[in-house]
């Protein structure tokens, strides 16, 4: 398992290697890893471990996954599974990702 020095340095390579490390199950959960890697500000980051670790929402990995149109959209789908003032927010600042998330809204009514 990784240390918080470790994800420190991955991150510093680039979040791109933080990220691929937490989908292939190194990073523990944590709510001191969870906090540091959303200190890092990274919403890919940030949404990968919601996802892969706590496999669950928080609103802290929300806070920063919500960055990006397209993480909020993915924090939306698979860890919320419901939509949210956040997630609405943070997808209504990219018009394919605003068309996405409406039409994801609409079909979740259907049911």
């Amino acid at each position: 398992m990784l240390t918080k020095e470790d994800i420190i340095l991955l991150f510093l390579e680039g979040p791109d290697k933080l990220e691929t490390e937490i989908w292939d199950g190194s990073v523990p959960k944590s709510d001191e890893i969870r906090t540091l890697i959303c200190e890092l500000g990274n919403p890919e980051c940030a949404y990968s471990y919601a996802y892969c670790v706590d496999r669950k929402p928080i609103d802290e990995t929300r806070t920063v996954a919500c960055k990006t149109p397209q993480c909020a959209y993915y924090y939306a789908y698979y860890v919320d599974k419901k939509p949210t003032d956040e997630t609405r927010e943070g997808v209504y600042k990219n018009e394919g990702w605003k068309g996405a998330y409406k039409a994801w809204e609409n079909s979740l009514k259907k049911i």
